[in-house]
């Protein structure tokens, strides 16, 4: 039940108030969805905290005031939002001198083979840390890495150099997926999860059969999200049987699609469910580490 939409239990509500709410919400929403689909923003923008104080926001100043032009978020909100975020970070500040910081380093290579460190500071409650501040310095582990750390602790003779454990666990994963009976069924699993999260319809329509549950989890690290997609859609097997064998997807033109016959073949295999399972007992103690 929507709550903005849900009936009073006063009698006094008349039926034009709601009526009136409902058509608001759809104008809303078609408003919404069309700056979303035609942008080519990300969906997921329509759960994000600061929407729902900009529509506020606009509803508070009217029609008479036009939005921000696009040299006025650069030129003059970015700014803003810069100081504002600089006294959060001047909160946490206090808090160092007495439980001290770790920096974290994550490196990753550009689609123009460019290599790039993304440093992180990691603290309880970020320009210049101050090196009175750090007691330690984690990184991946790639040979060139390493020895930096070394030779930062060389150097630094109160701080200390530690190599990434997921980053461990993902390079195991990896070796683990590179086997040729695993990565058959990876690929296999891949099918499922490439072609439902490649339409949003799809998308939705699964959630219904699962009851809202997701495959996939990408805040954690690559290799394992593969293994807990492979988990879950075990555990969601007959529930996506059910999906491609109703009715409303059977008319859709998802299911004629050739990958989305693939995907039904993958999901209606006999034997799907038990090469999964043998896959999962190689790695389960890595991924529940």
């Amino acid at each position: 039940m929507d709550p903005v939409l849900e009936r009073s239990k006063s009698s006094k509500q008349s039926k034009l108030s709601l009526s009136f709410l409902k058509s608001a919400k759809a104008k809303l929403g078609k408003a919404k969805s069309k700056l979303i689909l035609h942008e080519a923003l990300p969906v997921r923008i329509t759960e994000s905290p600061f929407l729902q104080p900009v529509l506020q926001v606009a509803a508070e100043v009217e029609k008479l005031v036009r939005g921000p032009s696009a040299y006025e978020v650069t030129g003059v909100y970015l700014e803003d939002e810069y100081k504002e975020i600089q006294e959060w970070v001047n909160t946490f500040k206090p808090l160092w001198e007495e439980r001290e910081v770790t920096i974290m380093c994550d490196g990753w290579k550009e689609t123009t083979n460019q290599h790039i460190i993304n440093f992180l500071i990691y603290s309880t409650r970020v320009d210049k840390i101050g090196e009175e501040f750090l007691v330690q310095v984690v990184t991946d582990n790639e040979a060139a890495i390493k020895a930096d750390g070394h030779m930062l602790m060389q150097k630094r003779r109160h701080l200390y150099w530690s190599a990434c454990s997921a980053h461990y666990l993902d390079l195991i994963l990896e070796e683990i997926s590179n086997r040729k009976s695993v990565k058959k069924v990876l690929d296999e699993a891949k099918k499922i999860t490439s072609f439902i999260y490649n339409h949003t319809w799809t998308t939705d329509y699964m959630k219904k059969y699962t009851r809202g549950a997701d495959f996939l989890r990408p805040g954690i690290t690559r290799f394992a999200t593969n293994f807990i997609a492979l988990e879950r859609i075990v555990r969601s097997k007959q529930a996506l049987k059910e999906m491609v064998t109703s009715s409303a997807w059977k008319r859709s033109t998802y299911a004629r699609k050739p990958t989305g016959l693939e995907m039904t073949e993958v999901i209606n295999s006999s034997d799907l469910r038990k090469k999964v399972v043998d896959v999962l007992k190689i790695q389960e103690p890595l991924v529940k580490w």
